[in-house]
């Protein structure tokens, strides 16, 4: 494997390519050089190769291609500093004020009773107490940080609002000077005139969670209470707010939650068109299905919707369909897509020594989420009722070295992850090795096909851009 250059190699409709992991570069080359290297890669012994594709192949080395280092020692460049950054430099924390909620989606974590890795729907609800105390931590914990962000949430956060609006006025106190934001995630069944009036008066983002069309969001979403759908009620509150509170309107955020065992064309067109939707911020996520037993698997209707509308929105793109004919969500998807690409192919010169794979995030750094109790874990995503995902308390502090497991778990499976030409494009991150509170290097390699898949997708979606642009 030493003597054989890192790279991955990729085939369009009309070229042929390798992704040079070394350089993070995506590089055009002949079908003869092509298939070289296909031979290269996967005979036991050295092929041979004509005058002018060794020409070709020193020409790409003088560049600094084709070089077979890999990385030596696996380590996340910022686990030397990870206390520091604890100490200092905390961007965010979010604060779970209740586990309880109005809502049993069918799809919720907290609903599933298919595993025992995750707490169910509780009567527990952060106190007063507790929340000073975490907004004190914070304020000492992000002394680096001009900017910083307060999130409130659940279950349905809005059943606490009496709390939330005490955390509100006592962190602009305690956090005065700084450029504080407030964000608060909520199912947008709870809105009444005077919390709406409270959120006028200061800075604070909702993102109201949605299934896509009523039918589709109904099938999921009910009412603990009833059973019953739920979409009349938030769309009722959505436009009240619109009429009635429009500077929080314009804040709002709407993430759809897309089940791609259904149609995307009726979604596309309802949050494209709607006039409740089409000028807000709208993103969308696949269903997550990592605490159920039921896997989510595309249908063939999804694939083919979703594929026509991404062809269009990148025709629109380079002007060569109109944009008034495709979705506006799709569209939007498809900015941030050539957007992110800019900077995931930056070019270097070559891999580190030491190093990690890209999957983990700097874990209580980025978004610390601190639960009803005071306990604190990476995000709001992971597992609370596992040992290894708690990684401190208001009480105790941070518990460093809990953090830095999290934040290198490739060293589970660290000959695989230095050997893999999806290092510095792979998804992976603690959450997916968790296996009941115990570190898994099974569930790790589990992750691996999909995560070289998404990376793939994202270079052919990069060259897909690139080939309607004709510049290569």
């Amino acid at each position: 494997m030493d003597n054989k250059p890192f790279i991955h190699l990729l085939r369009t409709p009309l070229n042929q390519y390798f992704y040079d992991v070394n350089t993070n570069q995506v590089v055009q080359v002949t079908e003869d050089v092509y298939n070289y290297l296909l031979e290269l890669l996967t005979a036991k012994v050295n092929s041979s190769a004509s005058m002018d594709i060794s020409h070709e192949v020193d020409n790409l080395k003088s560049k600094g291609l084709l070089s077979t280092k890999h990385v030596k020692e696996y380590e996340h460049v910022m686990a030397p500093f990870l206390e520091h950054f604890l100490e200092t430099n905390i961007k965010q924390m979010t604060l779970q004020v209740t586990q309880q909620c109005n809502f049993r989606c069918a799809y919720c974590s907290y609903t599933s009773d298919d595993f025992n890795s995750q707490r169910g729907h509780q009567s527990n609800k952060m106190s007063p107490e507790v929340m000073k105390s975490a907004i004190d931590f914070f304020a000492d914990h992000s002394i680096n940080q001009q900017k910083v962000v307060i999130g409130f949430y659940g279950g349905e956060p809005l059943l606490e609002f009496d709390l939330i609006q005490q955390a509100i006025c006592y962190a602009e106190e305690i956090l005065e000077g700084k450029e504080l934001t407030f964000t608060i995630t909520t199912n947008g069944s709870i809105f009444r005139d005077d919390i709406l009036r409270f959120f006028t008066k200061h800075n604070i983002s909702l993102m109201i969670s949605l299934d896509g069309t009523p039918e589709f969001h109904d099938r999921s979403r009910k009412f603990a209470a009833t059973g019953g759908g739920t979409y009349a009620v938030i769309e009722k509150n959505i436009r009240y707010i619109r009429d009635s509170y429009p500077s929080i309107y314009e804040k709002m955020l709407f993430n759809i939650v897309i089940d791609p065992r259904n149609s995307c064309d009726e979604l596309f067109y309802k949050f494209g068109e709607d006039d409740l939707f089409k000028n807000s911020e709208v993103m969308s996520t696949i269903m997550d299905d990592f605490y159920s037993l039921e896997k989510v698997v595309m249908s063939e209707e999804y694939t083919t919707e979703i594929h026509i509308q991404e062809f269009k929105a990148y025709l629109a793109r380079l002007g060569r369909y109109s944009e008034d004919k495709i979705s506006k969500l799709a569209y939007k998807y498809i900015l941030n897509r050539i957007e992110r690409s800019k900077s995931d192919f930056k070019p270097f010169t070559e891999l580190p020594d030491k190093a990690s794979h890209s999957g983990p995030c700097i874990p209580g750094q980025r978004r610390l989420f601190v639960d009803v109790n005071g306990n604190f874990y990476p995000c709001e995503r992971v597992s609370e009722t596992s040992d290894i995902m708690n990684i401190g308390s208001l009480q105790k502090g941070f518990d460093v070295q809990k953090a830095l497991d999290i934040l290198n778990t490739g060293n589970l499976t660290e000959k695989e992850c230095r050997n893999c030409w999806a290092f510095d494009h792979c998804s992976t991150c603690a959450r997916f090795c968790d296996n009941n509170g115990e570190w898994s290097a099974e569930l790790m390699r589990s992750r691996c096909g999909i995560s070289r898949h998404t990376a793939e997708d994202k270079i052919l979606d990069f060259l897909f851009y690139r080939e309607l642009q004709g510049e290569l």
